[in-house]
């Protein structure tokens, strides 16, 4: 469990209360007030019959070492404590209750006997220790009044020698049994402290090293997504990137071949660190497939991906898997021809052209592990100065309001883009930010988010 090491138990601690390693905290607790418990009857039978005290509570005192010795019985060897607690209680309280007018009632040792009961009551009781308090103090006054209203109910002393024995010889003992017991306590729970500090620390650090490693992720993730290429290539854009995490599923590609600009915008399953392991294999897949090859067309670059990403998952029996596909749309821009290619995977592009939004749907088919696979479609679009093209997942627009009842939705998404579009693209970032705030409101975000616009 933890590399932290214990102080050594002394071994009658250990032997009667039982180890650490095994019992719980409480347990041990439970463990050593019905055995001090029953030591106490013991001795209490044996001042009894030393004193010559009462018959009628020698006989319950035995009854209750037996009970006792029970519960520690129980507790100790078949390991249940919990439904002991409420019974032991109940049961004290009885006895001690008829053990008050047997043996000199608020005169006699009983007082004693009382404080290290409520000393025990207040260790074992985990939950309502106040409420048990209430009631045991309620019961002593209780007895108090019968005392005072009826004092022929109560048995007392037979000369005072004998009481000043009594007395003495119990409150001696109460007191060594409560030490023993302030004494365990304290250790006890000193090494708890000892053990939460030490896992808590042990916690923060491991907690540090993950972020630390979720931070390295995404500086790795960061460095693919080849963000100084982009703005080289297409300096008129905006990138619009909001991981739900440190690090998300959601990723964007660029790199340029010859007088070819080739993008690319993803949507991996999940996010987090599971999304952003995906996200990094599609990158190098879409770098190394681009790297061979470089006269390739968009779908074809995608026919490729999707066969190399499966071989990469290589599933067991090439079964179906949810977890593991991704919605990709890829452009190539052939600036001289002045010509796009479109090809994607679950997700369209948009084109506004003279304030008219164009949807260029895609293929309805994740790359992945899926039973039916459909050829991707290519897409050729020659493009006039001023057109501006999105590319985008789908976490903002599945993004729900705050108070949940409604997404964002796609018309209302394409409406905010025919309003915008005209304002300069780092705007055009900011008003699109500031859209899906308000939205949002005191909501969490429930998706990676990924929005990339550029003007030709």
């Amino acid at each position: 469990m933890s590399d932290y090491k214990y102080k050594e138990q002394p071994p009658c601690i250990k032997f009667f209360f039982g180890e650490r390693e095994t019992f719980s905290l409480e347990h041990r607790f439970f463990n050593s007030a019905s055995f001090l418990s029953a030591l106490a009857t013991i001795f209490a039978i044996t001042t009894n019959i030393i004193l010559k005290l009462n018959i009628y509570s020698t006989i319950l005192t035995l009854v209750s070492f037996i009970i006792f010795s029970a519960c520690y019985y129980i507790s100790r060897v078949r390991n249940t404590y919990k439904k002991l607690i409420i019974p032991y209680i109940i049961y004290s309280v009885i006895f001690l209750s008829i053990v008050w007018f047997l043996n000199g009632g608020s005169q006699g040792s009983i007082i004693f006997i009382y404080l290290l009961v409520l000393i025990i009551f207040i260790i074992i009781s985990n939950k309502n220790k106040l409420l048990i308090i209430s009631l045991f103090l309620l019961n002593l006054g209780f007895l108090f009044t019968i005392e005072v209203l009826y004092p022929n109910s109560v048995v007392y002393y037979k000369n005072a020698t004998t009481q000043f024995y009594d007395i003495s010889i119990s409150s001696i003992f109460s007191f060594i049994l409560i030490s023993l017991m302030i004494s365990v306590l304290l250790n006890n729970y000193k090494e708890e402290r000892s053990l939460n500090i030490h896992q808590h620390n042990k916690l923060i650090l491991q907690r540090s090293q993950i972020t630390d490693s979720i931070h390295y992720i995404k500086g790795l993730q960061t460095a693919l997504f080849s963000e100084s290429i982009l703005s080289k290539t297409l300096p008129n854009h905006f990138i619009y990137y909001k991981p739900k995490d440190i690090v998300g599923g959601d990723f964007y590609w660029t790199k340029q071949i010859n007088q070819k600009t080739i993008i690319a915008i993803a949507d991996c399953t999940g996010h987090g660190i599971s999304g952003a392991f995906m996200s990094i294999m599609g990158l190098s897949l879409l770098n190394e497939i681009t790297q061979r090859k470089e006269d390739l067309k968009a779908n074809q670059i995608l026919e490729i991906f999707r066969y190399e990403l499966k071989e990469l998952l290589n599933p067991i029996d090439n079964k179906y898997s949810k977890t593991s596909a991704i919605d990709i749309t890829l452009c190539i821009i052939n600036h001289s021809k002045k010509i796009l290619q479109y090809a994607g995977a679950n997700i369209p592009l948009y084109l506004i052209r003279d304030n008219k939004l164009m949807e260029y749907r895609p293929t309805r088919n994740s790359i992945g592990i899926i039973p039916i696979e459909i050829p991707f479609l290519n897409n050729e679009i020659e493009y006039h100065n001023n057109d501006i093209f999105y590319l985008f997942s789908d976490g903002f627009i599945d993004q729900p309001s705050c108070d949940r009842n409604k997404k964002f939705g796609k018309k209302r998404f394409n409406d905010l883009l025919l309003e915008i579009h005209q304002k300069p693209l780092i705007i055009q970032k900011e008003l699109i930010d500031l859209n899906i705030r308000k939205w949002m409101g005191n909501s969490s975000q429930i998706d990676d988010m990924v929005i990339l616009g550029f003007k030709l």
